[in-house]
């Protein structure tokens, strides 16, 4: 009760007096659920009234390469457009699409192959809404209050991730696939009402008629790179998300499957855990508002995590891994958002679009490679133990490293 008192003090009055701040969050709401309700919405429909479960993987790397592909010029965009005006179209678009694959299927014509456009179309669009939000989050609060708010969209975030696939799952037996549609358009429809209401008076620097995209992408890497503190956390996250995230999650159901009794209550429990302890480092972040130190705070988390997958790749009992999954979790919500504040608060204005969305495509591009390079190490017979193990290895090994040498990190507060 403490700390929500204390939490409900210094995040919810901000967003009471902070309108704009106040309408970007329930936009973030409305598309936080609807993504969450679409993918588990599109799979079942996969699976259940088109019955192609081989084609399953498709519809899934339909809806998210796009998001990967296109996040870069998502950022271009948001320098050099109204990040406001974006938000709008990228809700309100998405929502004409699900209507439209409601009218699709109220006539009975939904097959594969539209399910695929629509899936494609709607991570294309979708791509442009987190850039053009994270870049516009530090001219809506003071600098002061840019990790408290961080902390807000990133504890929205996971918590839409965590309610959104059980309200889809009983929206799904409630209503079918068209009540669920409508529902999604509704969602989106009814964020991109919100983003009208976001006040977005930056001043736009025009690009050159003759400057073509790919000029401004390479604009913001030549950026980065001029940048040791961007260029560590770039490095950073890479390392982090090829060798923590694919052993981590690959290794969740495995061991429910081989350790802890196979059950789908086993399994439940360890995502549970972990997903509780994303949600609590959020909410902690939030609450302590770190402004000092917080370099030196995410290279000891970083270790942190190392520890933690070598303790999970031993862990004997099925209480013991869900409270390092916890911790595990905690460690990743308490990184995330001291690290986007670090980015916003020393990014230029006019680049902060191409910087947001650079981060976000290397965590979320090689979060894939992650998963193809574990299932290549377990097809080879090396067991899911031993690669949590390396992995755990290779960010202690890390963590060190960017103590002993990116001083650039390691003395940003």
């Amino acid at each position: 009760m403490k700390i929500n008192g204390i939490l409900s003090k210094n995040v919810i009055r901000q967003v009471q007096h902070n309108k704009p701040l106040l309408f970007l969050w329930l936009a973030s709401i409305c598309s936080g659920l609807s993504i969450s309700i679409y993918l588990l919405c599109e799979q079942w429909y996969v699976l259940k009234r088109l019955h192609m479960t081989e084609s399953l993987g498709l519809i899934l790397m339909a809806t998210t390469l796009p998001r990967v592909i296109f996040m870069m010029f998502g950022g271009v965009a948001a320098d050099y457009v109204r990040r406001s005006r974006i938000i709008f179209f990228s809700l309100l678009v998405r929502g004409l699409l699900i209507l439209s694959m409601f009218l699709l299927l109220t006539i009975g014509q939904l097959q594969f192959w539209q399910l695929f456009v629509f899936a494609f179309s709607f991570g294309s669009i979708d791509a442009f809404f987190w850039p053009a939000r994270d870049s516009l989050l530090p001219s809506l609060v003071h600098k002061h209050q840019l990790t408290r708010a961080n902390s807000l969209i990133q504890t929205t975030s996971q918590i839409t991730t965590l309610i959104g696939p059980l309200i889809g799952a009983f929206l799904l037996s409630l209503l079918s696939f068209k009540g669920v549609f409508i529902t999604i358009s509704i969602l989106l429809i009814t964020g991109s009402l919100f983003a009208l209401n976001i006040s977005d008076r930056r001043i736009i620097d025009q690009p050159g008629k003759d400057v073509s995209i790919f000029v401004h992408l390479k604009t913001g890497f030549q950026y980065v790179r001029r940048s040791p503190l961007l260029l560590a956390l770039m490095l950073t996250f890479i390392i982090d998300n090829f060798f923590f995230i694919g052993p981590l999650m690959l290794s969740i159901p495995v061991m429910a499957d081989e350790k802890f009794g196979g059950s789908a209550v086993h399994l439940s429990l360890l995502q549970s855990a972990f997903a509780a302890g994303m949600l609590s480092g959020a909410v902690l972040s939030g609450l302590i508002n770190l402004r000092n130190a917080r370099g030196r705070t995410v290279i000891l988390l970083i270790m942190a995590e190392g520890a933690g997958l070598i303790f999970l790749s031993g862990a004997p009992f099925l209480w013991m891994a869900a409270i390092i999954l916890f911790l595990i979790g905690m460690a990743i919500s308490s990184i995330n958002i001291p690290v986007a504040s670090l980015i916003q608060e020393t990014t230029d204005q006019e680049k902060m679009g191409r910087v947001m969305s650079l981060t976000t495509m290397v965590s979320i591009g090689f979060i894939p490679l992650s998963y193809a390079g574990v299932s290549a190490l377990m097809t080879s017979r090396l067991s899911i133990y031993r690669i949590l193990l390396i992995g755990g290895t290779v960010l202690l090994l890390y963590g060190f490293f960017l103590w002993v040498k990116a001083r650039s990190l390691k003395d940003a507060s």
